[in-house]
């Protein structure tokens, strides 16, 4: 396909060309919108579908006449035009219209017959079976069998590195292929044979013997139905289910990344998704981690072939150099590739070895149009990082500029710090120099040595080279394809993957590692990645931990998950049991939670002995000790679970000495919510065995009853003991029967057992009960102790001292404090009332971590993360959203321990126990990134990543309102500049100035080479006078490093002019810049040039011609406005002009400035030709003045050989005065046009006015149309030198001529750039006038714009 028909929504249809990458000047207005639209196989015509209520019609346009002629009704009766397609069958001539009729189920077709002329454009229904207008029946087209020739093309036979997922287990037959037809008796082995040889002739492919191992057959239906469907006993292949399914998906390759607008933008399960975009805006790299995924890849790396280690081989380069067809050659990955581009971002495939999984990444071109430099740099950054192979083709005929080729390896260069990520770059760049003849190899491969030996020396250890390949470099040159050498290559390729050292042990590590390095990338966070994904993997076990610790599994919904190694997928051996505990992770649990997970702990108990059998402390210390052994062996198992996902991290680091802190304080929550109360049972003498900080009155959870019989009672007569629980003394059934019975003299008191059991009638008249002690009974001396928060505690229990006891003090039989250690979640080991005395502390006794931050100098460690979940951008031109990423510092956790019983520890607080490392304080004043190198470091300048510029707001030269683009966005001046990044911005705008707050006292001391002056006022701070300086000075005042690479910033050091050539503005072309330093003087535009150049009117130097001269010659006819409101004095000549005294004595005022801005134009282009043509040839340009009132006067007309002098002299006799006629302006410009008509001469007019006249649109279309029926279309632009309300019939004119001019047939002999589009421009003074005059023989340049701090 060479061209394609864009139809846009108000059914205007244009042709885009895939050759020229340009729209066709012709084009077609539909009268509505298509149903659909057809191209023919052959390129010749398009069939247009139109539906108008129940009538549907076929309309046909030829190629050739498209947009002159009105179409041809195409009459196909009876046809189901609504549901057709457009092929061909057998060759692309053999052009045929199918419809599929749903109504009878059947395909209609009708065969079209296409000439060049389209008068002989005709259709002809043919039966659907009797294609064939002779007698003898012959096949056109054997599709199902010649689409096997097309897949062995496209795809190998015999990879250099064959996968092997199927094992020996299974059992798989030879390969054969059977042909169900019914004329069966067909040569389909034969057919088969001669394809298979002419395939082998046509592309020298190996094969071996793989293709003639295939067995081909035919059968009927009938057989095929007996001997398959209906016989159980078939003769197939067997495999075991999970090899067979796995390696289907292998083959299967998955989109998993592009980049749009500047941004790396990961896929999840290869779909691009606007809602995952969404809310993925402001998230961390963490959060980033958790969602991506790899769609069928993601089990066959996490879990079925989790322990097979990977090995990754990309392929890189221009686009349409094979980059695909390689890939697929060398490791058996079915790609799509073609001639056209189809790549798009990053694909990936897997190839499973017996030795590893080989990881295919298939990258788009780079150094393209549709890709920016910051695109092509974040995924040559991407694909360096990850690989261990990276192939790069190159066509070296078109391509052999490679500092330019590889400017984006070289940009990547310096953003990840190879040193601070040891897993990453490991791989192994091999330059693949495609078409290269035998004879060209050794001179191919000097000539690439040489220049990436020059890009080693200029960029020093900064090279890409070393930084991102650890200097592994190999230059192939390959050969031609169909060679008989091109497919042997790929055999070399397959050894040095061999020998590359395997940077991913296991497919879950790589998982882990491609993730994290994709979110890095969309966060555009630039630490290190072991420190990331260090922080990824503690913060996912963190997530996990409380889960794991009450539950002994990692999930619980839908299904119990085992604890597992999340890189090999191994379930975790350790006992443990089913018991749930309680424990909390952001919120305290409930005493009602932590109760019942305590309840049903002792429901799991099943002890071996009777409670009331032995002594309740005994009982209840086994108890305890049963729970304490189930929370041991979780414990056990949990430190398992998070040692094994640990011990691939660097000890120390700070996310997992958190995490490990953690744990350590769930397990101290999770003992603690087990311990039992052990205070005496409210309702009778056992232990409570609730929790110890249980709520509400102490229970022993029995039914208080002592389970003994009496012994007073006889044998034949015994009952249960009526005393509580765990009394004291003989077991009795009732007192009374048996005893004295009375009321105990101290029933008051707490413990009493109430009845006298002394024998009846015991001599003394002191009744007393068995109980060994009677309690005080008064409240607890503990009271409105303080603890942590402010709160106060009182306890509830009472006095249990003997009441015959003195004391002074009472304390209830709580032993221990019950507040909770200061430093922990243990409970305090202190005795039950030391809170009464002052300024005591809660401790649990045993060491703990230090709860404070590191107190050293310095920063501990920089988090880099979007703070801002979905920032908007508004600014005087547009609103867009944007990702604002920011720089967090973070004090670290003091690594000292707090002995026992101590509150603090001795000496400073330290973030390591090892040698400590601080980061640099500094700042960005742009970004408020910080200083990446040590504290006190020795380099004279910071370095940092950079970020978004937050701190910044735009400034732009010119005219309120001018506006500088990058990227596709629009600023202006005081817009803020957090959308932009310091190490990107510089390389959007290419050569540049930054604008900088002037230093010197006054202006005339800003004399430095590398400041110019800036002597208007400019916002932001309009009265601070302002500098434009060089991007070196600027980055030198910042501080820090300058981001750029060297070779950019040679090219940010030159001037930013650029040569207004129409060359350099094509969709292809490239701009020429000056070659003179930034702010260098003017030089002489009558100078000599050496070779090839010149020097523009306003005194810069190019390399390239002049644009004046290599330009096709114009006839100018300029139709001048000199009506009464141009004698007005508001505007008058320019100053300091050779012609200015001779203009202002002859017209001071409007019409003088309209001839001062003439002058220029002359003078400028007469410089520019003699310049050019070293002053031998005579003026190529015909120069035509009409001037108009409400009458025509004629200046110059049809000049060519006129000095600028005398040209001025011509028009300076005519004076303003009158009124004013646009229609009959254009009826004389037109007429100048049409009499001095030359075909060597482009017609160009300029019409320029200072006021408003009604005119038809029949004018300006009658002067365009007349132009293009004489050969050429007319450039017209019209000059408004008034106010912008009295121009819209000067736009007006100006929109109708550019449209009249796009639609023009293209004169085939001039190149497209030298076209010069029409234009409306706008004058409000005589500089500016003059400067649209003079835009063709000056220099271009871009609105200067910078970033002020």
């Amino acid at each position: 396909m060479v061209q394609s028909a864009r139809v846009d929504s108000s059914a205007h249809v244009r042709i885009f060309s895939f050759i020229t990458m340009q729209f066709r000047p012709a084009s077609l207005q539909l009268q509505s919108i298509p149903d659909a639209i057809h191209s023919s196989p052959d390129g010749s015509c398009l069939l247009v579908l139109h539906s108008v209520g129940t009538q549907t019609s076929l309309m046909a346009y030829h190629w050739e006449t498209f947009g002159s002629t009105t179409g041809i009704q195409v009459n196909v009766p009876d046809f189901p035009l609504q549901n057709s397609v457009l092929t061909s069958i057998g060759t692309r001539g053999h052009v045929f219209l199918l419809g599929l009729d749903l109504s009878s189920q059947s395909i209609e077709s009708v065969a079209i017959d296409i000439t060049k002329k389209v008068t002989e454009f005709m259709f002809k229904e043919r039966g659907g079976r009797n294609f064939s207008t002779s007698a003898a029946r012959y096949t056109l087209h054997n599709s199902l069998l010649d689409c096997h020739s097309d897949l062995w093309t496209r795809f190998p036979v015999i990879p250099a590195v064959r996968r092997r997922t199927i094992t020996s287990s299974s059992r798989r037959l030879q390969k054969k292929l059977t042909f169900i037809a019914d004329d069966y008796d067909k040569p389909f082995s034969a057919y088969f044979s001669s394809l298979i040889q002419s395939f082998e002739k046509a592309t020298r492919k190996p094969t071996g013997d793989e293709l003639r191992r295939l067995e081909v057959t035919s059968a009927p239906f009938g057989r095929f139905r007996t001997e398959v469907v209906e016989d159980r006993g078939w003769n197939l292949s067997q495999f075991r289910v999970g090899e067979w399914l796995v390696d289907i998906l292998c083959l299967i390759p998955i989109q998993i990344a592009v980049c749009r607008e500047n941004r790396f933008v990961p896929f999840a399960d290869g779909v691009s998704s606007a809602e995952l975009e969404r809310s993925l805006l402001g998230a961390d790299v963490s959060a980033i981690v958790d969602k991506l995924s790899f769609g069928w890849y993601e089990s066959i790396f996490q879990s079925y072939l989790a322990l097979k280690p990977v090995k990754v081989v990309s392929s890189m380069g221009q686009q349409s150099v094979g980059k695909s067809f390689a890939l697929n050659h060398l490791v058996d990955t079915s790609f799509a590739g073609s001639a056209m581009r189809t790549t798009e971002g990053v694909w990936m495939s897997v190839t499973p070895t017996d030795e590893a999984l080989i990881v295919a990444l298939d990258f788009e071109g780079v150094d393209s149009v549709e890709r920016s430099p910051q695109e092509d740099t974040l995924l040559v950054l991407f694909n360096t990082a990850i690989s261990n192979l990276v192939l790069f083709r190159n066509n070296f005929a078109f391509s052999r500029d490679i500092s330019g080729l590889f400017q984006s390896f070289q940009s990547s260069a310096s953003v990840l710090d190879p040193a601070a990520n040891p897993t990453l770059f490991q791989s192994t760049l091999a330059i693949i120099i495609k078409d290269v003849v035998e004879a060209d190899k050794m001179e191919i491969t000097r000539e690439f040595s040489l220049k990436f030996q020059k890009i080693v020396q200029e960029e020093q250890d900064a090279n890409f080279i070393s930084r991102l390949h650890g200097g592994k470099l190999d230059i192939i040159p390959w050969p031609v394809i169909g060679s008989k050498e091109f497919y042997k290559l790929f055999a070399t390729l397959k050894k040095r993957l061999d020998l590359q050292k395997t940077s991913h042990p296991t497919a879950g590590e790589f998982l882990h590692t491609i993730k994290t390095l994709m979110a890095k990338l969309k966060a555009n966070d630039w630490g290190a990645l072991s420190q990331t994904m260090a922080e990824h993997r503690a913060r996912t076990l963190a997530s996990l931990l409380s889960i794991a610790l009450s539950t002994g599994f990692s999930e619980v919904e839908p299904d119990n998950e085992p604890l597992k190694n999340f890189d090999t997928d191994i379930v975790l051996d350790s006992p443990d049991s089913l018991a749930r505990f309680a424990v909390s992770d952001l919120d305290h649990i409930s005493p009602d939670d932590v109760e019942a997970h305590l309840a049903a702990l002792r429901g799991s108990w099943e002890p071996d002995t009777p409670r009331q059998l032995i002594p309740d402390s005994e009982w209840t210390f086994q108890l305890a000790s049963y729970v304490a052994g189930l929370v041991d062996l979780r414990v056990d198992h949990v430190r398992l679970w998070l040692d094994s996902n640990l011990e691939r991290f660097q000890a120390g680091h700070a996310a997992i000495e958190d995490l490990r802190r953690k744990f350590a304080n769930m397990v101290i929550e999770m003992k603690t919510n087990v311990q039992l109360c052990n205070a005496q049972c409210a309702s009778c003498r056992l232990f409570c065995i609730h929790g110890r900080l249980h709520e509400g009155a102490h229970d022993c959870q029995s039914d208080h009853k002592c389970s003994h019989t009496c012994e007073f009672c006889g044998e034949d007569d015994s009952k249960h003991c009526g005393a509580p629980a765990g009394h004291p003394g003989k077991h009795i059934c009732s007192v009374g029967d048996h005893l004295c019975g009375e009321v105990c003299k101290l029933a008051s008191k707490r413990g009493c057992l109430g009845e006298c059991t002394k024998f009846i009638g015991h001599d003394d008249d002191e009744h007393l009960c068995s109980a060994l002690v009677h309690m005080c009974g008064e409240p607890c001396a503990l009271r409105r102790m303080k603890m942590q928060g402010g709160k106060t505690y009182s306890c509830p229990e009472s006095c249990s001292i003997p009441s015959d006891q003195d004391h002074d003090v009472h304390s209830c039989d709580t032993r221990l404090c019950p507040a909770t250690c200061e430093l922990c979640k243990r409970l305090c080991d202190q005795p039950h009332l030391h809170g009464l005395e002052p300024d005591e502390h809660h401790l649990c006794g045993e060491a703990h971590p230090c709860p404070s931050v590191c107190s050293a100098p310095g920063t501990c460690q920089i988090d880099t993360s979007p703070q801002s979940i979905e920032a908007t951008f508004t600014g005087r031109h547009e609103t867009f959203q944007y990702t604002k990423y920011t720089q967090v510092a973070r004090r670290l956790p003091c690594a000292k321990t707090v002995e026992p019983g101590n509150t603090s520890h001795p000496g400073a607080h330290i973030h390591t126990k090892d040698k400590p490392f601080h980061f640099c304080e500094a700042r960005c004043d742009n970004c408020g990134y910080f200083c990446t190198l040590p504290l006190g470091h020795a380099q004279q300048e910071h370095e940092t990543s950079h970020g978004s510029m937050t701190q910044t707001r735009w400034a732009v030269d010119g005219p309120d309102g001018t506006s500088l683009e990058l990227g596709g966005r629009k600023f202006s001046s005081n817009d803020e500049g957090a959308p932009m990044m310091c190490n990107l911005v510089c390389s959007s705008m290419g050569r540049h100035a930054h604008i900088s707050y002037c230093r010197a006292d006054e202006e005339r001391n800003c004399n430095d080479p590398e400041v110019q002056h800036l002597g208007q006022k400019m916002v932001p701070d309009p009265n601070k006078p302002k500098d434009f300086i060089t991007h070196n000075l600027y980055w030198r005042r910042t501080g820090f490093k300058d981001p750029y690479t060297r070779d950019e910033q040679a090219n940010f050091a030159k001037c930013d002019a650029m040569c207004s050539g129409p060359e350099h503005a094509a969709n292809n072309g490239q701009p020429s810049f000056c070659t003179l330093p930034m702010f260098h003087p003017p030089c002489n535009p009558n100078d000599p040039v050496t070779g090839l150049g010149y020097i523009s009117n306003d005194g810069h130097m190019f390399d390239c011609r002049n644009p004046v001269v290599m330009q096709q010659a114009f006839h100018v006819i300029f139709v001048i406005d000199r009506s009464g409101s141009m004698s007005s004095n508001d505007r008058r000549p320019l100053d300091n002009s050779p012609a200015t005294n001779l203009i202002r004595q002859r017209a001071n005022n409007r019409l003088g400035a309209v001839y001062s801005a003439l002058y220029s134009f002359w003078s400028a282009r007469q410089v520019a030709v003699a310049a050019g043509q070293q002053a031998t040839a005579a003026r190529r340009d015909a120069y035509s003045v009409v001037l108009f009132d409400h009458q025509i006067a004629h200046g110059v007309t049809n000049d060519f050989t006129s000095s600028p002098d005398q040209l001025l002299s011509a028009v300076l006799g005519h004076q303003a005065r009158g009124g004013t006629n646009f229609a009959a302006a254009l009826r004389a410009g037109q007429t100048v046009m049409s009499s001095h008509w030359s075909t060597e001469r482009t017609p160009i007019m300029i019409f320029l006015s200072d006021g408003e006249c009604s005119v038809p649109d029949e004018s300006i279309q009658d002067v365009c149309r007349s132009a293009i029926q004489l050969g050429k279309p007319l450039s017209f632009h019209s000059v408004s030198f008034g106010p912008d309300t009295s121009s819209s019939s000067l736009r007006r004119m100006a929109q109708l001529a550019l449209e009249i001019q796009n639609n023009a047939p293209r004169d085939p002999l001039m190149p497209a750039t030298a076209n010069v589009s029409s234009s409306f421009s706008v004058a409000l003074d005589t500089v500016r006038l003059a400067e649209t005059f003079l835009g063709i023989a000056e220099s271009l340049r871009k609105p200067r714009g910078s970033l002020l701090h």
